[in-house]
Formats: structure tokens, sequence, C-alpha cells
């Protein structure tokens, strides 16, 4: 599975960072740091159904962080990121179909559909996260970390693509046989032809839970190296519209109908990032210099 490749990769480049960390550095371990990071991840639009699944797809963000300890072991952090969820969706020959009337002829008429696509969705965020961080000390320049807490999202952007396969969609009359290919009124027919997805806002501001565990190990006096597993997970549907899988004007996506129900973003990545060490609220001035030591 690509997700434990992905894991075994991670757990690779920790042992690098222990060999590379081996080196011992003097510097005290100060309260406040600030990071800049990025993350790339595997995730998922979530949703399960009968005849469609949802699989995962690639993804990069990136961010700044500020983390302020109390103490050698506990402290909390604040940020704000680039983060994206996307995935691809499969119909393998999903039929539809909807009952019309129109007005030029004054006639009942169904439609049908079918569909053998391959879809991609994709949404991007401004995310803030708000965290409480645990560190614990391995040697003097290598620490282990663990953090968790929820992230704010605001909606920045969506993309959304038939990736392969075709839309076909037919009409039938009560005393006539229709091929929609053939019957521009309707604008339908195949979907390489002349239908393309809806440009609508498909999903929505959500909260997510994030969990966070690696280490970080020194570069210098004031700066740290960071390598740690990314969980995300939303708690909330995100999804914005709620319409038949076969629309008469439009096709929607397949995030957009009713026949999927919730769709909730989740991601698994490796953050990695670059943290300078300093002391803003200056503590040495309490006499705490050696609460920092670690």
């Amino acid at each position: 599975m690509k997700i434990n490749k992905y894991i075994l990769i991670v757990l690779f480049s920790f042992s690098l960072v222990s060999g590379f960390a081996e080196k011992i550095y003097s510097g005290r371990g100060r309260p406040d740091h600030i990071m800049f990071h990025t993350t790339p991840s595997v995730s998922l639009l979530n949703y399960k159904s009968v005849d469609s699944k949802s699989t995962i797809s690639g993804n990069i963000g990136a961010g700044i962080e500020y983390a302020h300890f109390f103490n050698k072991y506990w402290g909390l952090s604040v940020g704000a990121e680039i983060t994206s969820f996307s995935t691809f969706y499969t119909f393998h020959g999903r039929k539809d179909s909807l009952e019309l009337f129109d007005n030029w002829s004054s006639k009942y008429y169904k439609l049908r559909q079918n569909l053998t696509t391959k879809e991609f969705q994709k949404v991007s965020y401004l995310s803030i996260p708000l965290k409480f961080n645990f560190r614990h000390k391995f040697t003097d320049a290598l620490n282990f970390n663990v953090s968790a807490g929820v992230a704010y999202t605001v909606y920045m952007s969506e993309n959304k693509s038939i990736v392969s396969g075709t839309i076909h969609r037919e009409a039938f009359f009560p005393d006539i046989y229709v091929n929609i290919d053939e019957f521009y009124p309707l604008m339908f027919g195949k979907f390489t032809d002349y239908i393309h997805p809806s440009n609508e806002k498909q999903f929505k501001n959500t909260l997510l839970g994030v969990a966070q565990m690696g280490f970080t190990f020194n570069l210098a006096d004031n700066w740290n190296m960071h390598t740690e597993l990314n969980f995300q997970y939303g708690f909330k549907d995100i999804k914005l519209r709620s319409i038949p899988i076969l629309v008469p004007d439009e096709y929607s996506g397949v995030t957009a109908t009713k026949y999927i129900g919730e769709i909730k973003p989740m991601s698994l990545g490796i953050r990695i990032g670059i943290a300078y060490n300093f002391d803003l609220f200056k503590m040495d001035d309490c006499n705490c210099h050696g609460k920092w030591v670690y």
C-alpha cells in the first residue's frame, strides 16, 4: 500500500537524522521558535458509495509557525499555512435517468446518462492551527516531539476535471428515439465534445484535527531542523452542493451530488521545517536560565 511505503521512507529519514545529529552542540534550548516548513502529503476528499470510490492524490503545503515553551517539556504554537486536499473518483458505467417536460415539444421525455469516468477534485485552504506541544530530550542534539490541536481552514480555491473517460447522454421520447449527440437544442452528448463540469463553488470552510510526531535536531546554536509525520482529519462535511447526479444543463462533478453524501478531508504527510530559536520574553532576566537547558 502506498501509505505504508510513505511511512517507511519517513522512518528511513529519521535514521539519517539521528546519525547527522551525533555532533553535540553547547547551545541551550530557548523557549521560543519561528519555523518555516513545507509538507508533502497524500490526501483524500473521503467518501464511500456502492459503485464508485475515492483514491489518494499527492499535494504539497507550506507555512510558518510560532511556538512558546513554558518549560522544557510543554508549549503552545500557532501558525498559518497553505494546505490542500485532493482525490480521484472513478465510475465504471454508472447509469442514471431523469423524467423531464420540455416546453417547446409539450411532451415528456427521459434523459439517460452513462458515466465511465475518472474525475479529479482538489480544494486549497489557508489553515490556522493551534496546538499543544510536548518535547523530550534524547541527546543534547536530538529531541522527540508530539503535537496535537485543531486548525480552522479558510477556503481559497478549488479545481476539478475529468481525467479520462466519457459522459454519454441520450433522450427518449414517447414515439421517437433521439441520440442527444445530434440534438443540439438540449446541449447534450459525449462529454468530450461539448459538456464541461460546472464552475460553481463546491466546498466550504471547515475545522481540522491535527496531530504531529517526529524529531528535532540541532543544526547550530540557534537553529533546528524538524522532521515530523503530519496527520489531518476533517471533523465536518465540506460539501456545499447537493443536486441530482444527472442535471439537465450541466455536469456538476461527483462531489456536488446527493449521490455521495458527506465529504471529509484527510491527509498524511511529512512536515519538514527549519526553526530559529530565541528568547522573546527575556526569561534569563528572571534567573530561569537553567529551566531551558535540555
